[in-house]
């Protein structure tokens, strides 16, 4: 079985491929590095958390990642930061949307949620001393709750508004990319427009209902608002708690602060650290796949993957933790792993 880095440049080469991405910008460039081989080095400086000049320095002691990178000579750290400032926001949006189609290329079970990432490099101590207003760039992502992929995002700096703001922008390119069965959303998306958007386009929309403690008299608007305060299913919406997960996974392995100081650096540091998360956990799902397929013993571990309509909906159990799933008007989707002992 391949290593970690084999995999991930493996993958990324696979997704710049089916992109159809050029291997140089221009016929007369110098064509020391392919456009490729930039992509792939900026994924694993994400990866690695490293800043440009340690990157390389890691690239002088690591010779087997050279030699599968397939470069000469090793770039200079300006070649790298140049060619991070050159690369589009536009292909990287497109390459992030790409990891869905590999492991699910139907409809998927969807969830957004939004973060910050600090922008500051000072100390908290001294921003607190000196009274300074700490920035920070908020990210709306929407992912795959099964898979747990982040399949696009909306990166916003210096961010004052509310977060369902960018949320038609954030839809727009998650239906570009795939079309979700169900989306689900927090209180912050409560709004009769968002549930009309997601439904418009033949998508369940679960999202919990704000509740007015100190207004008794507060009536819910909206027809879809009233369906979800009328019958909400628990148990398909706290499955949008793994956007929690995926933003926890994504700061502590490759931290929540960003280095660069422009604003368009921050996006699209923001975007190949998105782009490191997904190769992280497709390296991840591989992994758990190539277990599976090795030759089963007796109580191993066995995977149940099933669906329910509304038309011809069943009943599932999960003996091991309690779960159960009655017959229901709304889509479902059970993908379940059970581990036997």
């Amino acid at each position: 079985m391949k290593n970690k880095y084999q995999r991930m440049i493996a993958l990324m080469r696979q997704i710049l491929r089916k992109m159809h991405v050029p291997l140089y910008l221009h016929n007369k460039s110098n064509h020391i590095f392919t456009l490729h081989q930039h992509v792939i080095m900026l994924v694993l400086r994400q990866y690695e958390s490293k800043s440009y000049e340690s990157f390389v320095e890691w690239l002088h002691v690591s010779s087997d990642i050279v030699q599968m990178l397939g470069i000469k000579t090793i770039p200079h750290y300006t070649t790298i930061q140049k060619a991070a400032a050159r690369l589009s926001s536009a292909m990287l949006h497109l390459a992030i949307g790409r990891f869905i189609g590999l492991v699910c290329p139907g409809k998927v079970f969807a969830g957004a949620d939004a973060t910050g990432f600090e922008d500051g490099h000072a100390a908290s101590y001294y921003t607190w001393r000196a009274s300074l207003k700490r920035s920070f760039t908020r990210m709306v992502a929407a992912s795959d709750m099964v898979t747990q992929l982040v399949i696009s995002a909306v990166i916003r700096n210096h961010a004052s508004g509310h977060e369902i703001s960018d949320f038609p922008k954030l839809f727009k390119s998650l239906v570009g990319v795939t079309t979700p069965r169900i989306f689900v959303l927090d209180k912050g998306y409560d709004a009769e427009w968002v549930h009309q958007m997601i439904r418009g386009e033949g998508i369940l929309s679960v999202i919990a209902v704000r509740r007015h403690q100190d207004r008794s008299g507060h009536i819910t608007r909206g027809r879809y608002r009233k369906q979800m305060r009328r019958s909400f299913d628990d148990i398909m919406y706290h499955q949008r708690n793994k956007c929690e997960t995926i933003f926890s996974v994504i700061k502590r392995k490759f931290g929540s602060e960003i280095r660069s100081y422009n604003d368009a650096m921050k996006e699209r540091e923001l975007l190949y650290r998105l782009l490191a998360y997904n190769c992280h956990r497709m390296c991840m799902i591989s992994c758990l796949l190539w277990m599976v397929s090795r030759e089963p013993h007796a109580d191993h571990i066995f995977i149940e993957s099933s669906y329910i309509s509304k038309d011809n909906a069943k009943q599932i159990t999960r003996t091991d933790n309690n779960f159960r799933s009655n017959e229901s008007d709304a889509d479902s989707i059970c993908v379940t792993l059970c581990f036997s002992r």
